[in-house]
């Protein structure tokens, strides 16, 4: 698997490393906090700090789907995709709209926005 992350910048820029949370799953979900008392939560948790606490403004928070999107590894292709999950919301690469279900290969150095608020840019980087 080729060395990647996503770097999230809000009001703190906050790095996600692919390649370690990929290691025993075939998928990540990426959302925002779900409120729901035993709800399981995605994997990378969009608009907030190491801490939890909000990193962004509220509303724009509000505004990603608790599963917004999937990203994993093809390691047939050797690349890293995403796909759009969102519910009430969109998922857009550089300027470009996902359409539901749409799983797509990530570039090194699109910005990614997420949600009914465009939340981010958040950078794909990979590693050669």
């Amino acid at each position: 698997m080729i060395p990647a992350k996503l770097i999230e910048i809000s009001l703190k820029i906050r790095v996600h490393d692919l390649t370690s949370l990929l290691y025993d799953k075939s998928e990540l979900i990426i959302g925002r906090r779900d409120s729901t008392p035993g709800a399981k939560n995605a994997d990378i948790l969009l608009g907030e700090n190491e801490k939890g606490e909000p990193n962004a403004a509220v509303f724009i928070i509000r505004g990603i789907s608790r599963r917004q999107a999937v990203i994993g590894y093809d390691s047939k292709e050797n690349s890293y995709y995403i796909k759009d999950c969102s519910t009430h919301g969109n998922t857009k690469i550089n300027d470009e709209l996902l359409n539901k279900g749409e799983r797509r290969i990530l570039e090194r150095g699109v910005k990614l926005f997420f949600g009914k608020w465009n939340y981010g840019p958040v950078t794909f980087v990979q590693d050669f």
